[in-house]
Parts: C-alpha cells; sequence; structure tokens
C-alpha cells in the first residue's frame, strides 16, 4: 500500500501543476497571437506609408530628373523648387482674386524624389496640401495616402512617356493603363510560359498593343534578378520584354 501510495505521488504532483502550465500555456498563445497581429499590421502601415514609386529604366539622375519636371510643367504645374534628387511642385486648390490680386487659401504641393539603382532611377511622389501659404496662419497637411491613386496615375503617366521616348516609336501605351510595368489586363494569359516574370512580361506586351497567340511566351536569357522575354503578338511580331524583379520594358 505504501509502495502505491509513493508511485502515485508524482502523478499527484503533476496534476497539481498541470493548471499553472495550462494557464502559462494559455499565456504564451495569447501572446504569440498579439505579437504576430501587431507584426501584420505594423508592415502594413509600413506599406501604407511607402510614398508612390516607379523605376524609369536606363535613366540617369539627370535625365530622370529633367523628363519629370518638363512632364509637371506640361500639366499646368508651377515648378516652386528643383534639387539634384527633389523637385517640388504646386498647384492651387482654392483661391480667389480682387483687383488682379490672386489670394491662394489653400494649394497642393507635390515632392518628387530621385533615387539611383543599378537598372535606373525611380521616382517617389509625396502629396502635401498648404492652407494659407507664406502667411502667419500657414498649415502644412501631409495627404499621400489620400492621392495615392492620383498619384499612381500620375507616375504610371510619366513611365509610359518615358518608355514611349525611350523606345524612340512615339506610341504611348493604351489610355486607362494603370501600370505599364505592372498591368492588369482582362486579357486572359497562356500557360506553358517559362520563367518567373513571364505573365508580367505578357502582361506588358499587353499594354504596348500586343494581342496574344497561342504560342508561348519566349524566355530568351536570364540572370539572378531579371528575365528577358519573347512575347509573340498575333500580327506576327514578337515583342522583346525585360522584367527586374516584376518591373517590365521594352528590351534592346
Amino acid at each position: 500500500m505504501r509502495d502505491a501510495a509513493e508511485q502515485a505521488m508524482p502523478c499527484a504532483s503533476l496534476r497539481r501543476r498541470t493548471p499553472s502550465r495550462i494557464a502559462r500555456w494559455s499565456w504564451i498563445k495569447t501572446c504569440r497571437a498579439i505579437l504576430l497581429s501587431t507584426l501584420g499590421w505594423h508592415a502594413a502601415l509600413v506599406l501604407a506609408l511607402s510614398p508612390p514609386d516607379m523605376l524609369l529604366f536606363d535613366a540617369s539622375l539627370g535625365e530622370a530628373r529633367s523628363f519629370t519636371v518638363e512632364s509637371a510643367a506640361d500639366r499646368g504645374w508651377t515648378i516652386r523648387s528643383v534639387a539634384p534628387t527633389q523637385a517640388i511642385f504646386e498647384q492651387t486648390l482654392v483661391g480667389s482674386e480682387d483687383q488682379g490680386i490672386l489670394t491662394i487659401e489653400q494649394l497642393l504641393r507635390i515632392f518628387a524624389e530621385f533615387r539611383e539603382e543599378s537598372t535606373g532611377v525611380r521616382v517617389y511622389l509625396r502629396a502635401q496640401e498648404v492652407d494659407w501659404p507664406e502667411t502667419d496662419e500657414e498649415r502644412m497637411t501631409d495627404v499621400t495616402d489620400r492621392y495615392r491613386d492620383n498619384l499612381m496615375r500620375a507616375l504610371a503617366s510619366l513611365r509610359a512617356k518615358w518608355d514611349a521616348q525611350r523606345e524612340g516609336d512615339g506610341i504611348a501605351p493604351p489610355a486607362g493603363t494603370r501600370d505599364p510595368g505592372r498591368v492588369v489586363s482582362a486579357a486572359p494569359l497562356r500557360s506553358g510560359a517559362s520563367g518567373v516574370w513571364s505573365y508580367a512580361a505578357e502582361h506588358y506586351a499587353i499594354s504596348r498593343g500586343c494581342e496574344l497567340t497561342d504560342r508561348p511566351t519566349q524566355l530568351m536569357a536570364s540572370g539572378p534578378d531579371w528575365e528577358r522575354h519573347g512575347v509573340f503578338c498575333a500580327d506576327g511580331t514578337q515583342v522583346g520584354v525585360e522584367c527586374r524583379h516584376g518591373d517590365c520594358t521594352s528590351s534592346r
């Protein structure tokens, strides 16, 4: 009887510890869930706070800056300042004129930043609303997230014009293309194409007016972070497309 009691004691002790272990494990799982939720929220916040951007392939810093400034001026923006890696544009949102004197109550200010990469220059856009500019009541508000879609459309247009100039054909992508480098099209894509970014290459070819055939896209060459594809079109032509990390442009 004594031996049986002694053998039962560890089990009893284990049972006494079990509730605390369960509570501790429940606490660990709760903390883990909170941590994962926080990390997910933080990642989403970082993405939301990142300014819209677009890569201009093969552009030098000076070319990208001049091209962006000229495009903004052509669209009626006032060029406030130009620096080596930044340009600032403005446009009046609310204003009134009295006896030939314009009083600006609110304006939209766009900051274009230029960063060199191995394949070109990436252009970032941020937006800021300025109430009662250059007065004692001046107030500035970052509105990049509110204008995100507009900024992305502006960058897509800039990229399309740059690609057209770069190719020397003077043909821009069809209207409505959201992003010539990452086009989402209703046209069906085909299976059988090879390469990590073959579908991105086909999307880009579609944005340039190519009607796909049943012939699979051909992977012409590739490297650690790039691929060169040949996309076959219904009119018998072949579009050369180079993609780097999903950003695509016409290959030379």
